[in-house]
C-alpha cells in the first residue's frame, strides 16, 4: 500500500475516551493523489502530529486548556458571593503522571517549563484557564506566560469571565468581564476571534464560550479560510459532529436540555435554540478547504473524531498536569 493510500489510526490508551464513546479509531484524512494540499493526522491521547503538504518546516503547538486555577487574595473578596462554589472546585488534583496531590498553579507552572524544554513555537490557552474571572489569577497567568517568553493565543471559556450569580445576559456578562478583567491574556485587538500566522499555518481562534458563533465571528472565519495559508482552528466548547453529546452546534441545544444553569447561576440557554450563524459556523468548518484540524476542550476527556475530512482533537484537562501538544510537519 502507497504512503499516499495509507490510513492511519489513534493509538487506543486507558485514557482515551473515544472507544467508549462508539469510536474505537479515528481515521486521519488523506487527500487522493489528484488533491494538490493533504493534510495527514496520527494522534494519541496528549500528542497529535499533523503532515501538510507545503510546510516550509516542522512547527509546534503546545495546547492548553481547562487549567481552573484559583488564587485569590484580598483583593478578589468583594466578588466571593460569586466565586465561592468554583473556587473550591479543583483544590488538590492528582497529578496525571505522578498521582500524587498538587494545585492547578503547580501543574501549570510545569506546562510552561515543558513548552520552553521543547522549544515550541506556539502556546494556545484554550479557554476555561482560570475559574472565574479573578484579577490574581489572571495576572498569574499572565506573567507565567510571559516568562515562558513564547509567543501564546488565547480565547475564553465559559468559566473563565463567569461570576456565578451575576445579573446579565452570558453576551452581557462575557463582553464586561473579557474587557473588565482578561484582556491582558489576549494578544489581538479582538476579544472574540484572532489570526497569527505561525511558521505558515493561519492560528485562528473563535470564542464559542457561550456555545453560540456570531455573525461577526463568522464573517471573520469566512475571511480566514479564503487565504492562502491552512488554518487551525482553536475554540473552547468542541463543535457538533454525528453522534457527539452536547457541544457547539448540537440540534438539541436550548432551553430544554440546559440541565446546569441552576448549579451554574446562569441564564438558562435559549428557547429558540442555536442561532443561525452558530449552525452556519460549523457547516462551513465542516466544509473547509486547507483545515488542519480543530483543537478544542471543556469535556476534560480526550476525544477525537473525523468526519467530511475535519479532525476535531480534545485536549485533556490541564488543572493535573495534561496537555495536547500539536506537531506539524512537512509532508514527504
Amino acid at each position: 500500500m502507497s504512503s499516499m493510500n495509507r490510513r492511519s489510526f489513534i493509538t487506543k490508551t486507558s485514557l482515551g475516551a473515544g472507544a467508549s464513546l462508539g469510536l474505537p479509531v479515528l481515521s486521519s484524512f488523506t487527500a487522493s493523489p489528484k488533491e494538490p494540499w493533504q493534510c495527514v493526522h496520527n494522534t494519541n491521547t496528549m500528542q497529535t502530529t499533523i503532515s501538510l503538504t507545503g510546510l516550509p518546516a516542522p512547527v509546534t503547538v503546545l495546547q492548553i486548556a481547562d487549567t481552573h486555577i484559583s488564587c485569590d487574595n484580598e483583593s478578589d473578596r468583594e466578588y466571593e458571593q460569586y466565586s465561592a462554589r468554583m473556587n473550591r472546585a479543583f483544590l488538590q488534583p492528582k497529578h496525571y503522571k505522578t498521582g500524587e496531590s498538587t494545585t492547578t498553579v503547580e501543574c501549570f507552572i510545569d506546562m510552561m517549563q515543558l513548552a520552553k524544554q521543547e522549544k515550541v513555537d506556539l502556546i494556545a490557552l484554550v479557554g476555561d484557564i482560570v475559574n472565574y474571572p479573578s484579577a490574581t489569577a489572571v495576572e498569574f497567568v499572565r506573567s507565567a506566560v510571559e516568562s515562558a517568553g513564547i509567543p501564546h493565543i488565547y480565547t475564553a471559556g465559559n468559566h473563565d469571565w463567569h461570576y456565578e450569580g451575576m445579573k446579565g445576559s452570558s453576551d452581557a456578562l462575557r463582553k464586561e468581564w473579557c474587557e473588565k478583567r482578561l484582556k491582558p491574556l489576549y494578544t489581538g485587538s479582538n476579544l472574540f476571534y484572532s489570526s497569527d500566522i505561525v511558521g505558515g499555518i493561519n492560528m485562528v481562534t473563535i470564542d464559542n464560550s457561550t456555545y453560540q458563533v456570531n455573525e461577526e465571528q463568522l464573517a471573520f472565519f469566512r475571511d480566514q479560510i479564503k487565504r492562502s495559508e491552512p488554518v487551525a482552528l482553536f475554540v473552547h466548547i468542541p463543535l457538533y459532529m454525528s453522534s457527539m453529546r452536547m457541544c457547539c452546534g448540537h440540534p438539541g441545544w436550548g432551553a430544554a436540555s440546559d440541565k446546569n444553569h441552576e448549579t451554574e447561576r446562569r441564564e438558562r440557554w435559549s428557547a429558540a435554540g442555536n442561532q443561525p450563524s452558530t449552525a452556519a459556523f460549523v457547516k462551513e468548518v465542516m466544509a473547509a478547504k486547507k483545515l488542519t484540524g480543530v483543537f478544542a476542550g471543556h469535556w476534560h476527556q480526550y476525544y477525537s473524531i473525523s468526519q467530511r475530512r475535519v479532525n476535531q482533537h480534545l485536549a485533556l484537562p490541564g488543572f493535573n498536569g495534561q496537555y495536547r501538544m500539536i506537531r506539524f510537519q512537512p509532508l514527504i
